[in-house]
């Protein structure tokens, strides 16, 4: 589970065993109602590769795979692959849509995906405004410290715990000469913050017994991260071109490296050295098409998913057109990628006429709410253009 606890079984012939059939056992162990079934999947999970499994894949088999699901799948060197272990996870499906997620009221199932959300926070995968890192820390600090108080929680306090808290590039100190600040300020001011935000709920909650509570504050800390896009996104690692180079297929360390971000409404594309989001883009002004690699000879040529979208742009005279935009992501796991992306938007045509979905795959109320809370920094990609007219030149 991603709050570090585990379940523990004896399986007659566990090799044979079915993700469905050790599923069925974890909503047992956990009390979870059978609804669940849509809301969880099982993962193989290591700090190389994710996968989701699919019902009938027999988890013990994958294992056994698992050096070669990583020679193919990410680039890491072999003596990486040697010492990589996958531990079978229990988490968020990626294909429950997160208008259902609202809904949901039953504190055991807030409280797994509190811990998953946390885990992302943590992880520099959900990249937040500044102020909500605070906030968040705030709720977290009331579930696991109970109400703050002055005899017990002094600035030493917070300033032991932060990694516990905050992601490292929120409180990281800068290194180097010209490096810049990740924080709002020293590293101090982080502590104060946190301290008071922690202060701060807990006089809302003065006279609350907080165990009472926990489910409250479970969806609280939810609430703060559902409006943003990559919510509830499978990540796949990945890097794109540096502007004005065209360097992908050759040297990734010259490139981005990034997160891509996919979930049930669309595509995210995440910076993961400045930790900033570059791309948010809906299936609905999204096309895709995977790439194979260049040089097939070449060890460090990639594979890639090529995301075309519309937007609006403006001349250096003023005018606003309509263009077409064109970015290469290359990833070991662009097959991975494409196969989810095409999964999600046919299981939203069968929501829509009412068919249930069938799981197919390896590995919003509104599109408006995609974009809530992204910027799409164009500039920042190595980009194709194309006008109405066909033209294009790059960025």
């Amino acid at each position: 589970m991603r709050d570090r606890t585990g379940i523990h079984v004896q399986l007659e012939e566990g090799h044979q065993a079915e993700a469905d059939d050790l599923f069925d056992i974890v909503l047992q162990d956990q009390g979870l109602p059978a609804e669940c079934e849509d809301v969880f999947a099982l993962w193989l999970v290591s700090p190389l590769l994710e996968l989701r499994l699919k019902k009938k894949h027999k988890p013990f088999f994958m294992v056994q795979q698992w050096d070669e699901l990583c020679s193919k799948y990410t680039d890491a060197k072999a003596e990486e692959i040697h010492d990589d272990e996958p531990v079978l996870m229990f988490q968020r499906n990626v294909f429950f849509p997160k208008e259902q997620e609202v809904n949901i009221t039953y504190e055991q199932v807030l409280r797994i995906l509190y811990h998953e959300a946390k885990y992302n926070v943590l992880e520099g995968r959900y990249i937040l405004n500044s102020d909500e890192y605070h906030t968040l820390a705030g709720i977290q600090a009331l579930l696991s410290m109970d109400k703050y108080n002055s005899r017990d929680h002094i600035i030493e306090t917070y300033r032991a715990s932060l990694h516990q808290y905050y992601p490292e590039h929120v409180y990281r100190k800068p290194s180097g000469f010209f490096a810049r600040r990740k924080s709002q300020g020293p590293k101090d001011a982080i502590e104060e913050r946190w301290l008071n935000a922690h202060r701060q709920i807990s006089q809302e909650y003065e006279n609350e017994d907080i165990d009472s509570k926990r489910g409250e504050l479970y969806r609280r800390y939810l609430e703060y991260l559902w409006p943003y896009p990559f919510y509830g996104a499978a990540f796949f690692d990945s890097f794109i071109n540096k502007p004005q180079g065209k360097l992908g297929f050759l040297k990734r360390s010259h490139n981005i490296e990034t997160w891509t971000a996919i979930n049930t409404n669309g595509v995210c594309l995440i910076d993961r050295e400045k930790d900033e989001v570059l791309l948010a883009v809906p299936y609905t002004e999204l096309c895709w098409e995977y790439g194979e690699p260049q040089f097939d000879v070449d060890d460090d040529s990639f594979p890639c998913v090529f995301l075309q979208f519309l937007v609006n742009e403006r001349t250096p005279d003023g005018v606003e057109r309509r263009v077409t935009k064109v970015l290469q992501v290359y990833s070991r796991q662009a097959k991975m990628m494409i196969a989810l992306i095409e999964s999600c938007v046919e299981r939203k045509k069968l929501l829509r006429r009412g068919i249930p979905a069938i799981d197919d795959v390896d590995g919003m109320t509104g599109q408006n709410e995609f974009h809530a809370r992204c910027i799409n920094k164009l500039g920042k990609m190595c980009l194709t253009t194309f006008t109405t007219s066909g033209m294009n030149n790059n960025q």
